[in-house]
């Protein structure tokens, strides 16, 4: 999965359990030294009450999967919004629809992959044409004059501009697989759901 960046990773221990015990027994600490309880090595006692504070605070490995799913998904979502946003001068109005294509696909795949709900494989391939495969499709593009990318024949009588709506298109498609297979068993739960509930309710009468 991706990285937390730093500043989620910062608040997360700013505003974790284990640095609030800490902060707590160094603040009990510096309200002692105030009060006149001690006056020598008041900063090596104020730092081992915090560590004692924070070593005997259990880690709330909850709060750090959490972050860490929301993380997860914020990154992948944002990563499209971003390159849509950063590339969006140098695209044609038709990969312009593609993107926003993929970013849809991805926003409806994030949260199960956060979750830890796809299989490794798909959780992989998803990651990689996300972070990858999409950024690096969009940026050799961009790179190329308009007229060039428009009007050159560079490979297979394509121009550069039919090229990336062919590789945008294959990139869109493949996503599409990876949410149908995702999605497929949600489905098929709900199907054998709903025969449950016919066979269930089917010979009950509610009338008297």
């Amino acid at each position: 999965m991706p990285p937390m960046s730093l500043r989620q990773r910062l608040l997360l221990f700013v505003y974790g359990d284990r640095n609030l015990a800490g902060s707590i027994l160094a603040l009990a600490g510096l309200g002692a030294w105030f009060g006149g309880l001690f006056d020598d090595w008041w900063l090596p006692i104020v730092a081992g009450l915090y560590g004692v504070g924070y070593l005997a605070m259990p880690a709330n490995r909850q709060h750090e999967a959490q972050a860490q799913q929301a993380a997860t998904q914020a990154n992948l979502t944002d990563s499209v919004a971003r390159l849509l946003d950063d590339s969006r001068k140098a695209l044609p109005r038709e990969a312009i629809a593609l993107l926003q294509a993929i970013g849809q696909t991805v926003a409806a795949l994030a949260p199960r992959l956060a979750e830890g709900g796809m299989a490794i494989d798909t959780a992989a391939a998803l990651i990689n044409a996300v972070t990858r495969d999409l950024p690096e499709t969009v940026h050799n593009y961009a790179r190329l004059p308009t007229a060039f990318a428009n009007l050159h024949v560079v490979d297979q009588g394509k121009t550069c501009k039919q090229l990336l709506l062919e590789q945008l298109a294959l990139l869109d498609a493949q996503l599409r697989k990876m949410a149908d297979s995702v999605f497929r068993d949600d489905a098929e739960a709900l199907v054998v759901n709903g025969k449950f509930l016919q066979e269930k309710f089917h010979s009950m009468s509610f009338v008297r």
